[in-house]
């Protein structure tokens, strides 16, 4: 028999004795009277490699080792690499020949350099002695280091070596992350092992870590802390802790925030152990016992520290979820559809049945931490009249969950997890900080600051989950840190500003106000009510016209019927609804005088409605390349004292709220307090004149203006779902959607979450939003509040789906999409393959009106701010309320 030194001189064995065959996404190579079931096993599992053929090396006790020649000349000659795994009595000979396969064949060969170890769903990971891993080999070089795991997720580097954390504690690498826990007890801890080794998917974006093992001594935070600073600050917004044992905790402190306070920055964990394969995997519960527990509906919690080491803690964001039924719908940010009078909402501890309406308690029930042992159904006992219905309906669902869930399930009414609170205490002054947290969208801010090894860790962005598709592996955690964001709810009661600003003056909005004839000058800014007496904001006063700025490419527009479909429309305009970004020179009243002659984009009406003409970008309100240095600084000193009194209430706001704030950067925390005090002064009704100026076309004042202020709400969580208004649009109006697809709006775009009670008109108008800002935290006192208000940014496109005006006693209806931007291709071009994404915003809006028919609607909307609704995206009409 060869020995593996005659073989690399050039022994050769029996090639009649060795045969391939394709087994699952492997070649195995195996001697010709028989394939071990290990080799089977092995090439059925094993993950499809995208660069290298997969070979296993059947080398059982019936194939010598002389045969490597004999294998090497079965193997395909390609351009691809190998990935080589052997099996058998000689499994460790694959790194030894690796190089030689790689001369022999001249191809790259990847190899296992140690014990090759099975993870879950095939991942393979390497791990014996220091520096054992994955080796490659490639012709006339030497060989490297190649990985620890294959398939090799991103933080991979990130966890290779076993090493200790104390003298007691060691952090161990294993095939789907990483497990810091005590030594003390070895047979314990290699009983776990073995389950976690075998049920631990790998996924490609985010790294598990396990802390504590049932059964031991609980883990000390300082083993921890020494984890976390050997992490580089990529592999930091990776992480999701998971508590799988015993971990020494402050008294009274829950394990999350425990880990954010300590180490400074914001954390997500695991509420359990994610068992199965990356993609596709479920969270079970750990029970105190270590045995795994229920599925939670809630994924993945997000902790903030605290802004002061006395301070109350936040409620954990709920990051990511899973339904409670398949087939229900999700109406509004974790909360289903479940019978006419009620909703399922998601919460820590499992279920919440509760009316659409959302009760008082509604934040002390969110609050309920998750039972580990078993799953919580909470129904709503507010009120004696609904109290029997609500628990009925949580029997019900509960009946109907599958079993391992609802086996351990147990029914409580919500007065019991949540006693209202006593009445006359001071506390009930001010709603605590939680009462804003929700799920933001990414949104597009500097990176946050990463600090040396010896600095404070990096923060931790949250990633979030696509509402429609539901969540399955969660999102690369590349977006920067998020603002709260007002809970969920279909019918929401008003979230008042944890510090009330002074009371502003009323003032009726310029677009309610008369006049004889429209006017394709840009209108006035209304008059700014001033919260301390001070000038208001001076109108804009279009000065002498200078050559317009390059205009940017024309909005989506799909022809007529019978002309060519959306995959012809013409490119969209640069810039996005989530990211507005242009090359846009600076503008205000002394350095970009208004820009004449701005062409109009359609017929007008006797009314002056008409479609929004392609603004120059002089006229945009996309954010420019440059930043808004230029901006803010004009708004600081335009709006004088009107700037300082509106200033000291939102920066009360962001003392309530340090997501609003930035990491310590103090520079950045005053552009974000200009940019929240330009969204707020958008919000009041001097907006409407904002709005105005932008769909006019025309430069002036407004630009900077609404520049900041698109900044600012882009901090803002975003809603997803039915948005609705009231209208009565005019002959020209139904003529000029009639003729349209697709639609652009380059001002600002304003609905409401729930219809309005006493919002006048004969239509109702519904766009499916995917992007649109949640106003609820900036949203001014008094008759200018508007509650439920979403607004859609400046740039975003619409696809008119649904056009049915009003006949007899019928209701007419206006149905339309937001355009995502991973709807356009390359060459700017609408994808024709988004059909599925129409009918479903189709199925959910008239679901909507369906659901608002059978509820009695509330007044959302201030009388100071009741002329800001009723604009039809995409056109222009100066007079507010005039038909066409």
């Amino acid at each position: 028999m060869a020995s593996i030194r005659t073989l690399l001189r050039g022994g050769r064995g029996e090639s009649g004795d060795v045969v391939q065959h394709t087994v699952g996404n492997a070649l195995v190579v195996h001697h010709r009277d028989e394939i071990s079931g290990e080799a089977q096993s092995l090439a059925l599992s094993v993950v499809a490699d995208t660069e290298n053929d997969v070979v296993v090396l059947d080398l059982g006790s019936g194939i010598p080792i002389g045969s490597w020649e004999s294998m090497a000349s079965v193997l395909p000659r390609r351009r691809r690499g190998i990935r080589l795994v052997a099996c058998g009595q000689r499994h460790d000979t694959a790194a030894l020949a690796g190089q030689w396969l790689s001369e022999r064949l001249n191809r790259t060969v990847i190899a296992p350099d140690g014990d090759l170890v099975r993870g879950a769903a095939g991942a393979l990971f390497v791990h014996s002695t220091p520096g054992s891993g994955w080796v490659r080999f490639r012709p006339g070089r030497p060989p490297a280091w190649d990985a620890k795991r294959y398939p090799t997720p991103a933080w991979d580097a990130a966890a290779t070596e076993r090493r200790a954390s104390s003298s007691t504690g060691e952090i161990e690498p294993l095939p789907g992350g990483v497990w810091v826990h005590d030594v003390r007890a070895p047979q314990v801890v290699a009983e776990h092992r073995d389950r976690l080794v075998a049920d631990l998917p790998c996924q490609s974006e985010t790294m598990t870590v396990l802390l504590g093992c049932p059964g031991t001594e609980p883990l000390s935070l300082d083993d921890v802390v020494r984890f976390w600073r050997d992490l580089d600050p990529d592999s930091r917004l990776r992480v999701r802790f998971v508590q799988y044992g015993a971990v020494r905790l402050p008294e009274g402190e829950s394990f999350g925030q425990a880990l954010a306070d300590l180490l400074g920055t914001n954390v997500v964990c695991y509420p359990g152990v994610p068992i199965g394969a990356p993609g596709r995997f479920e969270i079970r519960t750990v029970r105190a016992d270590g045995v795994l527990g229920w599925p939670p509906f809630a994924l993945e919690l997000g902790y903030a520290p605290r802004v002061h080491p006395h301070s109350r803690a936040r409620r954990p964001l709920l990051l990511s979820h899973r339904g409670p039924l398949q087939w229900t719908e999700e109406i509004a940010p974790r909360v289903y559809w479940y019978a006419p009078d009620a909703v399922v909402e998601v919460i820590e501890a499992g279920l919440w049945v509760r009316p659409a309406e959302e009760p008082g308690n509604a934040e002390r029930i969110r609050a309920t931490p998750l039972d580990p042992d078993r799953s919580t159904m909470i129904f709503d006992d507010t009120g004696p009249e609904r109290s029997a219905r609500m628990r009925e309906l949580a029997a019900d669902l509960a009946a109907r969950i599958e079993r391992s869930v609802g086996q351990d399930s147990v029914l409580f009414p919500a007065s019991v997890l949540a006693p209202a609170p006593k009445s006359g205490g001071p506390a009930q002054a001010s709603l605590p900080a939680a009462d804003v947290t929700a799920i933001p969208d990414p949104i597009d801010l500097p990176p946050p600051p990463t600090a040396g090894p010896a600095g404070p860790p990096a923060p931790v962005a949250f990633p979030i989950p696509s509402a429609i598709d539901g969540p399955a592996e969660p999102a690369p955690p590349a977006q920067p840190s998020f603002p709260a964001e007002p809970a969920p709810s279909v019918a929401p009661s008003p979230v008042p500003p944890v510090v009330p600003s002074p009371s502003v003056a009323s003032s009726t909005p310029a677009a309610s106000s008369p006049s004889a004839e429209p006017s394709s000058s840009v209108p006035s800014v209304p008059s700014v009510p001033s919260v301390v007496p001070a000038p208001p904001v001076p109108p804009v006063v279009p000065a002498s016209p200078v050559e317009p700025s390059p205009q940017p490419p024309s909005p989506p527009e799909a022809p007529p019927s019978g002309a060519p479909a959306e995959a012809d429309v013409p490119a969209v305009a640069a810039g996005s609804p989530g990211q507005p970004v242009a090359d846009v020179p600076p503008t205000g009243p002394a350095d970009a005088p208004g820009v004449s002659g701005a062409p109009a984009a359609g017929p007008t009406g006797s009314a002056g409605v008409r479609l929004q003409p392609v603004v120059t970008p002089a006229a945009s309100a996309l954010l420019p390349r440059r930043g808004l240095a230029e901006e803010r600084a004009w708004v600081r000193r335009s709006l004088s004292r009107d700037f300082d009194a509106m200033a000291s209430s939102v920066s009360r706001l962001m003392s309530e709220h340090p997501g609003m704030k930035s990491s310590g950067d103090r520079a950045a925390d005053d552009d974000i307090l200009v940019d929240s005090v330009a969204a707020r002064l958008f919000l009041t009704p001097r907006g409407a004149g904002i709005d105005a100026g932008l769909r006019s076309g025309e430069n002036g004042p407004h630009v900077p203006l609404a520049r900041c202020a698109v900044s600012g709400l882009s901090r803002l969580p975003s809603f997803r779902g039915s948005t609705v208004v009231r209208a009565t649009p005019g002959s020209v109006e139904w003529g000029l959607y009639r003729d349209r697809r697709l639609v652009t709006d380059w001002g600002f775009v304003t609905m409401l979450t729930a219809p309005c009670a006493g919002q006048d008109g004969d239509t109702d108008v519904l766009v499916w939003s995917m992007t649109a800002r949640r106003t609820a935290l900036l949203e001014p006192e008094g008759d200018e509040r508007v509650e439920d208000r979403v607004v859609f940014l400046p740039g975003t496109h619409f696809k008119i789906l649904e056009v049915t005006e009003p006949e007899g006693g019928r209701r007419g209806a206006v149905l339309l999409r937001e355009i995502g931007a991973n709807e356009i291709d390359d060459d700017g071009r609408v994808d024709r393959n988004r059909l599925s994404l129409d009918e479903l915003a189709v199925t959910s809006l008239r679901r909507s009106l369906d659901r608002w028919a059978g509820a009695d609607p509330r007044r959302r909307i201030g009388t100071a701010s009741a002329g800001r609704f009723g604009v039809l995206p995409g056109l222009v009409r100066p007079l507010a309320g005039k038909k066409g």
